[in-house]
Order: C-alpha cells, then structure tokens, then sequence
C-alpha cells in the first residue's frame, strides 16, 4: 500500500466514525421508538395494533436496564412497572403505551426514553351464539369482518332470524345490528361490519313457525320470515290441493286464555285482490285448508286438541 493511500485512509475512517456516531445519536434522541424497535414495528405493522390481554410486549428505558422487561398484559389489561406500578395497557396501541410509561417515568428521570414493541400476540377469537352451524369461539386475524366469521363457522341453520342477528361490542357494550340475509343472500356488502377480539355475534331463532296442515300440497311445519302472511304460509307448504276448500281456510290461534279461535279467510277473496285478508301470522299458529267447501271447525279444533303428537313430529 503506498504511503499516499495510507495518509487517506487515517484521515477518512475516524472521519466516517465519528459520522456514524453523531447520526445514531441524532436518531437516539428523536421522541417515539428508537430505530431498532422503529424497524420492527414496520415489519410487524404495530403502527396501529390495540393491546389486549395476553399480549407479550417488550418495554426498554434507554439508559436504564433496571427498568427495562418483557411483560405481559394481564386479564385486568393492565401491566406493572418498578416505580410507577400498575398501568393501563390494553386499549392502546404501542406507541400510546410508551407515552403514558414515559409520562409516569418524568417523576423519576429527566427526559426519559421509552420503547414499546408487541414480541408475541394473544390469540384473538369472535363467539358466536345461536343459529350458526358451528357456534363457538372463531380465531379471527386483523382486519376480518362478519363475513369472513360466518364463513370460518358455515354460515347459519335453517331457523335463524338472519335479519335480526346482532353483534355486541367488547368492553363497551355496544350492540350493532346486523342483517345477515342482506349479507350473505344478496351479498350486500354494505351490511358487513368489521370485527374485534372479543365480539360476541348472535344470530336468534325465527319466532314465526307455523303448522300448514289439511288440503296442501306438503304439509307440515314452516319457519317464516318476520311479517309473514298466510299466502307465505301456504306457498311454504307448495300451495293447495286440488278441491280444497279455499273459501274457508282457517287460522288457528291461542288466545289470552288458552282457548283455540279460528280466523274464517276466504282466499278467493285475497286472489281477487282484497289484501286484507291475508292476515299476519304468529308464532305456532296453525293454518288448516279443508277438504271441500265444508267444514265444522268444532270438529277440527277438537282432533287439534289432540295435535301434541303431530307438534312432537314436527318439532313445533
């Protein structure tokens, strides 16, 4: 090597040296996450991560080895540090965490540098309650909604109400309603709505099932929608058989004491446009088409009395 590039080489090495020193330190004193822990919150995208129960983080005071720890966020959501205690850390992402530390820390130390990354997560899951197929905690991953949780758990059965479902916040309780038939019949997608950990989405049970029973095509048990009407009922059941006696189809319903009352319809009357007649139906009414145009409704309400059977057979 000649003695020219050794004079250099002396000259520019302390140079980039000191160089290098100046900008790790420019960098150590710049407020938030140092550049270390800067570079794995980029990797893990913790930018925006809420802390929960369970969550492993790492916390380091620059400078203060006694008070840097992994720690975990207890059930409660809070963690405990030397000198300040216990602190609230669920609910916040990493970056808020590392201010409250530093914020309790300025009673101890001047100007204190504090680092927060999240070194493993707490499974997260979404229950579900009701009508689903498979009910029970679903692990979510960031970013999944109802959508994708329905589609983990295979949707919903035959009886629920998918218009009535409804998701209840963790924490604060809230409950948000949501039409499932919108989002998973008619793919709305305006229906979905993002999902936490914790969530707790119920689908309930149609209350509308009613018996179609006497001169139809299938007769049996139908679960209906909300506001069903009795032409829902009987195009359930695949519509009337031949000489029924449409004229004097009966609704059959428990009143305020128990006793059976029939509702005389005339569906001619309806087919001809008189929408008054197609009355609402409840919960377990029970819609009887005769055979033929007379019927003693006193003899059809006394084998009802007897339908505990045919209720049993139906799941009614």
């Amino acid at each position: 090597m000649s003695v020219h590039r050794r004079v250099v080489l002396s000259w520019v090495r302390p140079c980039v040296t000191m160089l290098l020193c100046v900008a790790l330190a420019v960098l150590a004193l710049r407020p938030g996450v140092p550049p270390r822990f800067a570079s794995e919150a980029s990797a893990q995208g913790l930018s925006e991560y809420t802390l929960g129960p369970g969550d492993s983080i790492e916390i380091t005071v620059l400078g203060e080895p006694d008070l840097s720890r992994t720690v975990s966020v207890r059930p409660d959501g809070r963690i405990n540090l030397p000198l300040i205690g216990d602190v609230e850390a669920a609910g916040l992402t990493p970056t808020q965490l590392s201010e409250r530390i530093a914020t309790a820390l300025r009673s101890y130390l001047k100007n204190p540098q504090v680092a927060v990354s999240v070194r493993e997560f707490q499974r997260a899951y979404v229950y579900l309650v009701g009508q689903v197929t498979r009910p029970g905690p679903v692990e979510i991953q960031r970013g999944w909604t109802v959508l994708e949780v329905m589609g983990v758990a295979g949707g919903v059965t035959p009886r629920a109400a998918t218009r009535r479902a409804s998701l209840i916040r963790r924490g604060t309780g809230q409950t948000i309603n949501i039409d499932l038939d919108r989002l998973l019949s008619k793919g709305d997608r305006t229906a979905n709505v993002a999902v936490e950990p914790g969530d707790i989405i119920m689908v309930p049970t149609l209350q509308t099932r009613v018996l179609v029973l006497g001169a139809v095509r299938s007769p049996g048990a139908y679960d209906l929608d909300d506001g069903a009407r009795l032409l829902d009922a009987l195009a359930s059941a695949g519509g009337t058989a031949d000489r029924a006696g449409i004229g004097n189809i009966g609704v059959i319903r428990n009143g305020p004491d128990g006793k059976p009352a029939v509702t005389s319809v005339d569906l001619n009357r309806i087919l001809r446009g008189d929408a008054t007649l197609n009355v609402p139906l409840q919960a377990e009414d029970v819609v009887y088409v005769p055979q033929g145009p007379l019927v003693q409704w006193l003899d059809v309400l006394a084998w009802l009395s007897g339908l505990g059977l045919v209720r049993s057979v139906f799941r009614f």
